[in-house]
């Protein structure tokens, strides 16, 4: 006979279902989506995907070949720098519409997301009893349960 807690398991399972479902339709959306920058001084544009990896690099003038290498290698590296940023800034709204509020998309995408926090949280939550539900028995220092010490671990 399904009781309360098998109705909350139910629930679970089917919101678990539609995120991932939200979560296969924006990598879908994004799967082959670019960003396109042109340079300040209209020298350049260059075209990243949503990975952030550099797919095209167009030369709008011919004025890139008077111009000293290095100042034609920072104006690629800040220009690709900006596709990247405005790039990630997509995919960041985009799984931020379908991922849980607070969630710090951004941080994750650029890798200064705190993972071993947002995990600490999460067992928390798991390990917190349902509502109404009873507090979890208390253990005994050490954490074991007790035990009949006869290796079987019946209780004593």
């Amino acid at each position: 006979m399904p009781g309360p807690m098998q109705d909350q398991i139910e629930q679970a399972y089917a919101e678990l279902a539609a995120s991932q479902a939200a979560i296969a339709d924006v990598q879908a959306r994004l799967d082959g989506g670019e960003t396109s920058v042109t340079s300040k001084n209209r020298v350049i544009t260059v075209t990243v995907n949503s990975r952030g990896d550099l797919v095209d690099v167009r030369f709008l003038s011919r004025s890139y070949r008077s111009m000293p290498s290095a100042e034609l290698a920072t104006l690629l590296v800040d220009t690709i720098g900006e596709a990247r940023q405005q790039a990630q800034a997509v995919v960041a709204a985009a799984f931020a519409s379908v991922l849980p509020p607070g969630m710090p998309v951004l941080d994750m995408i650029n890798g200064e997301a705190d993972f071993e926090s947002m995990m600490s949280d999460a067992l928390r939550l798991v390990n917190d009893p349902w509502p109404g539900a009873d507090p979890p028995p208390s253990r005994p220092a050490g954490g074991a349960a007790p035990t009949s010490g006869d290796g079987t671990g019946s209780r004593t």
